[in-house]
């Protein structure tokens, strides 16, 4: 194995284990783990946070919007996935930015995150994502609404300081 692949190997093992010991750190305080709509949220992070742990080479993973159909019924429901895979298809098309031009779970262009915590919210359908963003020390609020699907909870909505990702994305249906 290469320098840069035993590097990526530790970067991912050290953010495994911190993530391990984040989610029994519930148990150690009294805290049921994640359930319902914030299990979704806190799953999706989990799996796509890589993005702000491992700086090179960019291109360790697949970004969570350039994920086949398939992968992203993890997380969204029905017409979000179809609006997601509709914009990846003009942007293969066109070779060009269509409507979605930042990562939505960032609300940046450029991933990046720190002390970030996700609560549920009054509402059993939305989940508060809050973080301090690294490259400007800004304050991030992102709201997630989501759906009860016969598969569990998925995300129906992404809302940020860019407004609504199915707003953003179902513009670009009728241009």
């Amino acid at each position: 194995m290469n320098r840069t692949g035993a590097l990526i190997g530790n970067a991912v093992r050290i953010f495994t284990a911190a993530i391990g010991v984040w989610a029994t750190s519930f148990a150690a305080f009294g805290e049921p783990p994640p359930s319902g709509a914030v299990a979704t949220v806190t799953q999706l992070y989990h799996d796509y946070a890589w993005q702000v742990v491992i700086e090179e080479p960019t291109n360790v993973g697949i970004d969570l919007f350039d994920q086949p159909a398939e992968v992203l019924s993890r997380y969204f429901d029905q017409h979000m996935v179809e609006l997601i895979v509709r914009d990846r298809q003009c942007r293969d098309r066109t070779h060009e930015v269509c409507r979605l031009d930042y990562a939505p779970i960032w609300d940046s262009q450029d991933p990046g995150a720190r002390d970030m915590k996700i609560r549920a919210t009054p509402d059993p359908s939305k989940v508060a994502v809050d973080f301090i963003y690294q490259g400007d020390s800004s304050r991030m609020h992102i709201t997630y609404v989501l759906s009860k699907t016969r598969e569990g909870w998925r995300i129906a909505d992404i809302q940020g300081s860019t407004g609504s990702l199915s707003k953003v994305l179902e513009s670009a249906l009728h241009p």
